[in-house]
């Protein structure tokens, strides 16, 4: 038996570039993403970030990029949030999705706020499901039932039905 030792991706970030491109390449496969490559302010922020969760973060980090941005290079404004957050005030700052803002306003139930997301989160990946749950962080099942879900409490909500 022997070892083999594999230094931390924070001893070796010269081979983020390569590692990323090969990960993109099998996370465009997986998802049917058509994301080619990682813009260079990105890749700046690849450069000086720890990697604590080492190759394995990084594939995690590029993974939900990828779903976000779809096609073309991945931008700050794909990256997760807090874990690769600009600082405030910063020039670089993340720009806002093409599909605007919601507007959350006090004493709205939270269903209505839920429904909002999942239906924008959907809108974003063309109505794929499955994108639409890895994006939101839970199963393809729990996003049926909260879908289906929020039918029948708009059907119940909505007088004469």
């Amino acid at each position: 038996m022997f070892q083999i030792e594999v230094p931390p991706l924070r001893n070796h970030k010269e081979d983020i570039p390569l590692i990323a491109e090969v990960m993109l390449r099998n996370l465009n496969k997986k998802h049917s993403t058509r994301v080619t490559g990682v813009d260079a302010e990105v890749m700046e922020l690849f450069h000086r970030h720890d990697w604590p969760g080492n190759v394995r973060e990084l594939r995690n980090v590029l993974e939900r990029a990828a779903i976000m941005a779809g096609e073309g290079l991945i931008r700050l404004a794909n990256l997760p949030s807090p874990a690769f957050a600009v600082n405030p005030g910063s020039h670089s700052r993340p720009a806002s999705g093409d599909e605007g803002p919601i507007v959350l306003q006090p004493g709205q139930p939270l269903t209505k706020l839920e429904g909002a997301y999942i239906k924008l989160t959907l809108d974003h990946v063309h109505g794929n499901r499955k994108l639409a749950a890895e994006m939101l962080g839970i199963s393809l099942r729990t996003l049926q039932n909260r879908i289906a879900g929020l039918r029948e409490a708009e059907k119940t909500a909505t007088p004469g039905s």
